[in-house]
């Protein structure tokens, strides 16, 4: 056999073979632990658990749409408040014209329905995270954390292969995505899934909910079975306090383990649906539960379909063929690393940021902060003629509905927002300069109410810092024991009242609201 001058090749009449080269003293390099991790990432898996995962955030989507749907809630929400409430850069986000709201939530069904049947996939989901944001952005007050969830895990699904299997695009050729997906993908579905067990665990480590503050407010307003409130039942409180943040700690790393995983199924079971009876919290339970299995094995669904369908062998990829991996890809990987260090850092603010998140509610959206506070508020503003020194209280229902002032009235950046949609009402009324106080007396997980704004400040004059806000007062004051239970009816007669609140020490809201209503009607009479 011939030999080419270089070492190790050997030539025959049809082919060229490789042959061992002699051993060298050179040492082979390690692999390092990112490069095990890394070139795992790029394995072929079974995408069926995205089919699943469409189905999920479809229905969940849908019934969020119907909801505001029904009994014109979108309305009540969205139309008739004289003001919407706004985060910080986003005031340019407008209400659509006309009929638009009702319209939004249409399209919103039809596109959940899209979804889970996988035509138009990507458009679809895209159009459901876009849904969701655009109204948390145009009304800051309706926030809720799987609102959140609902809009990111529709957002991953632009971009992940979910119309693989079972969809239609596949069935008329929209889309030529095989059966299979990246296993840094899967890893990003649970990483997304993961959040708010994982942080909402991290939140709970705060003095207030280890004492079972939060949770004895709450219970006290549910009733078991018997008619008795679930705060008064021996040990409960402890057992939903501790017992909330050991599954928070532990479901996931219990799914993940198939030892523990039937403990922890059933762990979550009783968990979610515990929450589904006794707090108002919409599809956020069912929806959980539904997506458990994303922390299953990736063959888990494939094994069970065959219970129904038989061998599915053909569709299952094999880890022994080559893929080949795109420039792309690896860009895509890229952007996954830095969503992921993005959503790590987001919940990471109220640590950051100084003072009692549960108090100035700074970085405590978007931030897997769940039934960490209950707040009983009281809110009412002055305004103040600065012609002429004449005044008048008014509540916050002036410019908002019941709804959003059961929502924002102790909440500070809310406060100060509607402190200046006060002062455009008074304005039109003919008060054209004017200063607006606010009384905010709030009582965090049962302690004694304070002002959490100072009542000495123009609220027409302050904005909102990006570090801190001097106009509200850090301090909720220490833990009452027992809890502070008096009615909000008799607030102003129990507590001193600050300037330049005296005159209504004594008084009561209902009291103030009949004097508000007898000069309307004076004023409407001719």
């Amino acid at each position: 056999m011939p030999v080419l001058p270089f070492p190790g090749i050997a030539m025959t009449d049809s082919l060229i073979q490789l042959q061992p080269q002699q051993s060298t003293n050179v040492p082979s390099r390690p692999t390092t632990i990112w490069h095990r991790v890394s070139t795992s990432g790029f394995d072929r898996v079974d995408s069926l658990i995205l089919i699943w995962l469409r189905v999920a955030v479809a229905v969940a989507i849908y019934v969020w749409a119907n909801d505001y749907l029904a009994d014109e809630t979108y309305r009540h929400v969205f139309i008739e408040p004289r003001v919407l409430m706004k985060y910080a850069e986003f005031e340019w986000v407008l209400l659509w014209p006309g009929d638009g709201m009702y319209w939004h939530f249409v399209i919103t069904k039809i596109a959940a329905i899209c979804l889970a049947a996988g035509l138009v996939t990507r458009l679809s989901a895209a159009i459901l995270c876009f849904s969701i944001a655009y109204v948390l952005l145009v009304e800051a007050t309706i926030y809720v954390n799987h609102y959140y969830l609902l809009s990111m895990t529709a957002g991953l699904l632009v971009f992940l292969p979910a119309a693989g299997q079972w969809s239609v695009d596949r069935l008329i050729g929209l889309t030529r995505t095989g059966p299979t997906m990246w296993r840094w993908q899967l890893w990003m579905l649970r990483f997304q899934l993961g959040m708010p067990y994982v942080f909402g665990a991290m939140a709970k480590l705060n003095g207030d909910w280890l004492r079972g503050q939060p949770m004895e407010s709450i219970l006290r307003l549910r009733t078991s079975w018997g008619g008795r409130p679930w705060s008064e039942i021996p040990g409960m409180v402890e057992a939903f306090a501790w017992g909330g943040f050991a599954f928070d700690l532990l479901v996931v790393p219990l799914l993940m383990w198939k030892r523990t995983r039937l403990i922890a199924v059933v762990w979550a079971m009783l968990f979610h649906l515990t929450n589904a009876a006794t707090l108002d919290i919409g599809v956020f339970p069912w929806f959980m539960l539904a997506t458990l299995v994303v922390f299953f094995p990736v063959d888990f669904l494939r094994r069970r379909m065959r219970m129904f369908v038989g061998d599915t062998r053909d569709l299952i990829p094999h880890s022994d063929v080559a893929t080949l991996v795109s420039r792309l890809d690896r860009v895509a990987a890229t952007m996954a690393i830095v969503y992921v260090f993005i959503h790590i850092c987001l919940p990471m603010r109220p640590a950051i940021y100084p003072g009692d998140s549960n108090w100035n509610e700074r970085g405590h959206r978007f931030a897997w902060r769940m039934m960490l506070y209950h707040k009983h508020a009281l809110t009412h503003y002055l305004v103040v003629d600065k012609n002429s020194d004449e005044f008048l209280f008014v509540p916050s229902t002036t410019v908002l509905t019941g709804y959003q002032a059961l929502r924002d009235d102790h909440r500070p950046e809310m406060i100060r927002q509607t402190a200046v949609a006060i002062s455009r009402t008074a304005t039109e009324l003919g008060v054209t300069e004017n200063r607006v106080y606010a009384l905010a007396l709030v009582s965090l997980n049962g302690r004694k109410p304070t002002p959490i704004v100072d009542p000495t400040i123009d609220l027409t004059q302050v904005r909102q810092g990006w570090w801190r806000d001097d106009w509200v007062r850090q301090d909720p004051g220490p833990l009452s024991d027992p809890p502070w239970t008096i009615d909000k009816e008799q607030w102003w007669s129990v507590l001193e009242l600050p300037e330049p609140f005296t005159a209504l020490q004594g008084r009561t809201p209902n009291e103030l609201q009949e004097f508000l209503k007898q000069q309307a009607t004076k004023k409407a009479t001719p």
